[in-house]
């Protein structure tokens, strides 16, 4: 009896926990259901909220994007104008620049002809003063040809006129000598003549040697004027020859 009263009670007992887990798992499903209606009403709610937010923000993008496009067009626009003027700017300083080196290629080429020019003057110049100098040292070599010929000439000369001098006081002394000989030449040879015939007691012993060396030193004389006159025709030829 208190057997099955246990087993009653037991059975009561698994039957109230598994009421208990039952209602556990309706309340469960129950609250899983109320937040999914929940979330679904709150998801409606806020699917409304936002579509009409998106509207808004999609018109404020497409005026941002239409404003962003005009600014770029205008941007594109005034880049456009500045490369323009930009490159109106630089094809002007590039006209201008290259007229500039045209000018100054010009005055270059000016400069460079007259340049040119000043070389071949001073080009002709130096070949002018080269030959003058050419001639000069021609002129120069002759002069001093012409002066050592001349100093050679001086002490031929001064040597000629020296020894003419020498020759004309020698001619002149010998020319006196044999003008005393000879008026007492013919006075010895009779005083030698007188000797030899023994006609004369006057008559010395040496009448014939002084004739004989009288006679002897006339003719040496006379030989010595011969050759002397011949030495002086020769200077005085010599003297005409070379122009003094």
């Amino acid at each position: 009896m208190n057997q099955k009263t246990e087993q009653d009670n037991e059975d009561e007992v698994v039957v109230i926990e598994e009421r208990d887990k039952r209602s556990q798992l309706y309340i469960g499903i129950a609250a899983v259901i109320g937040l999914a209606l929940g979330g679904l009403i709150g998801s409606s709610l806020t699917a409304n909220k936002w579509e009409a937010t998106y509207h808004v923000l999609e018109a404020r993008y497409q005026t941002l994007s239409d404003s962003k496009q005009q600014l770029v067009s205008d941007v594109e626009a005034k880049v456009a104008d500045a490369d323009t003027a930009t490159d109106a700017k630089i094809e002007e300083a590039l006209a201008e620049q290259a007229e500039l080196h045209k000018t100054e290629l010009k005055d270059l080429q000016t400069a460079s002809i007259e340049l040119e020019k000043a070389n071949l003057s001073l080009e002709q110049q130096l070949n002018e003063q080269k030959l003058a100098i050419e001639q000069t040292a021609k002129e120069n070599q002759s002069l001093n040809r012409q002066a050592d010929m001349q100093a050679t000439m001086f002490d031929r000369s001064r040597e000629l006129f020296r020894k003419e001098l020498q020759i004309a006081q020698a001619l002149e002394s010998l020319e006196q000598e044999r003008d005393r000989i000879e008026p007492n030449l013919s006075t010895l040879k009779n005083e030698c003549d007188v000797y030899l015939e023994g006609t004369s007691w006057d008559a010395k012993s040496d009448s014939c040697d002084r004739y004989d060396a009288a006679n002897s030193r006339l003719s040496d004389i006379r030989q010595m004027i011969q050759v002397h006159n011949m030495d002086l025709r020769q200077i005085k030829s010599l003297i005409e020859e070379i122009g003094l």
